[in-house]
């Protein structure tokens, strides 16, 4: 793959961004309806898209190389969370919050919202279907592991867990595996109208991202060297980490470059909601999502490209 055709479709998409930006700017979009907007992405078209990713001719090969892709996922999940752990220490960070939000800001990608985006952009339907380990996996951890970092007193790990297992995005994953694996083919006065919410998933998932960016001051905040440890660690080391994984795995390509795509992207949005939820000081972890953010449109086309040279 070019370093050209990610590039293009990384532009594109912070051309989108700044569309929501500049809505934002002058108040198009107020926090409310950014706020809805956030949850028909995640619980009316990020669903529809993960069952148009199943849509697909069955195979016991596919199924196999899914379920190696979700074995993977899971690994590699746990290694993140315990090198985040050792990286973003009590004895370097010595700040609870800001130690918190780096070890979770390490370990989750914003791989909903940016991740299946670009892998459908880049790599069509066919790389969305591998993409969906990485999100159920992702959705799991999210909301048990990654929520009692913030939350541990106020929510027991049953509770978190049933949380997880009943996110639309999960259901819809089932859902589309059982299609996948019997063949029903959904009638066109269904699929018809999951197509078109689906198609919105990109455009409106820039546009709400975009409207974050206004939130930081580059001129105060491109300095605070903690952010930038947070930024370092999220969109270079693991990601080049995770390639080394995936060079010595015996997968399709399609397969190794949308889960390094996934793995690649910037910090997750939810670590702005996590911290308001649970009274953290939301500024850091605003300024570390949008000038992850912002860096990766030069990261994730540089981490394509070296993947592509070193054979994916």
């Amino acid at each position: 793959m070019p370093l050209l055709l990610p590039t293009k479709q990384v532009v594109i998409m912070f051309i989108l961004m700044f569309v929501g930006w500049i809505c934002y700017q002058v108040k198009f979009l107020h926090e409310q309806t950014v706020k809805d907007l956030t949850k028909i992405l995640l619980y009316v078209v990020s669903p529809c898209l993960i069952i148009n990713s199943f849509r697909q001719s069955f195979s016991v090969t596919r199924l196999i190389q899914f379920s190696l892709i979700f074995l993977l996922v899971l690994v590699l999940f746990v290694f993140k969370i315990i090198v985040s752990s050792v990286l973003f220490n009590k004895r370097i960070i010595k700040d609870e919050q800001k130690r918190t939000i780096l070890r979770y800001a390490g370990t989750y990608t914003n791989a909903g919202f940016m991740g299946i985006p670009l892998v459908q952009a880049l790599l069509g339907n066919n790389g969305v279907f591998f993409a969906v380990p990485y999100l159920i996996i992702y959705n799991v951890f999210m909301w048990t592991h990654g929520i009692r970092m913030f939350t541990r007193k106020k929510q027991s790990f049953k509770e978190s867990f049933h949380q997880a297992i009943v996110n639309p995005n999960i259901i819809a994953a089932i859902v589309g595996m059982i299609l996948f694996v019997i063949q029903i083919k959904l009638p066109d006065i269904v699929s018809d109208p999951m197509n078109y919410i689906a198609n919105l998933n990109t455009p409106l998932s820039m546009i709400v991202i975009g409207t974050n960016l206004g939130a930081i001051n580059l001129k105060e905040d491109w300095y605070d060297k903690l952010v930038w440890s947070g930024v370092l660690v999220r969109n270079f080391f693991f990601p080049l980490i995770i390639l080394g994984f995936l060079l010595i795995l015996p997968l399709p390509s399609i397969a190794k470059m949308t889960t390094l795509i996934m793995a690649a992207c910037p910090v997750a949005g939810v670590v702005v909601l996590f911290s308001l939820i649970s009274n953290f000081e939301v500024k850091f972890p605003t300024k570390l999502m949008c000038l992850s953010t912002l860096v990766a449109i030069i990261t994730i086309p540089v981490i394509i490209s070296f993947a592509n040279l070193m054979g994916i």
